[in-house]
């Protein structure tokens, strides 16, 4: 339960130290560490799905690269699918990029701009490997794009709110995420 709640701990914490005046004292920002978004990500893991209800194919070993000259967060998976139909299994390797994006809505933390930028089968022959690439890289892309990788309680958003801010743009850096808290514009 305390994975769950890193991110927004590291910006209540950084909250806290504020005082109550936010509108003054401007934009604040919390950074949230690469291993912290590993263990955000990694709790979602591993994730099994039936596709076209012929394959099972498991996805799980996230590995958690940043890109912050772009903006993006890399991720390597290792993939496992059962042909539904022959009973036949495969092992591989799935790569995709994507950015993050905060929902004030339903306070989560959302998957945006998804691009598969590998999908290996190992031992799959040249023709149904690209067959593959090209069905798994549509599916991967629609299926992941705005999905909730977190989801913030409400009484943590609260808590930052009371002290005259609300979670803004978020920004990948060399080192995690950047989140910047805005103060709250008064009615």
């Amino acid at each position: 339960m305390k994975r769950r709640h890193l991110l927004l701990s590291a910006v209540i914490a950084a909250a806290a130290l504020l005082p109550g005046c936010a509108a003054i004292l401007g934009p604040r920002t919390v950074e949230v560490t690469q291993a912290q978004l590993e263990q955000l990500l990694s709790r979602r893991f591993p994730l099994t799905r039936r596709v076209l209800e012929i394959f099972d194919v498991t996805v799980s070993a996230p590995r958690l690269r940043l890109l912050p000259e772009s903006n993006r967060i890399a991720t390597d998976f290792d993939i496992a699918s059962t042909d539904r139909l022959l009973r036949s299994q495969h092992s591989g390797a799935l790569a995709l990029s994507f950015g993050l994006r905060f929902e004030p809505s339903d306070n989560t933390l959302r998957v945006t701009q998804v691009r598969v930028e590998r999908l290996q089968i190992d031992g799959a022959p040249a023709p149904l490997q690209r067959q593959l690439e090209r069905i798994g890289t549509l599916l991967a892309e629609q299926g992941l794009d705005d999905q909730v990788i977190h989801t913030l309680r409400p009484k943590d958003v609260e808590a930052v709110q009371g002290r005259g801010y609300r979670p803004s743009e978020l920004r990948v850096t060399p080192r995690g995420l950047l989140v910047t808290l805005l103060p709250i514009e008064p009615r």
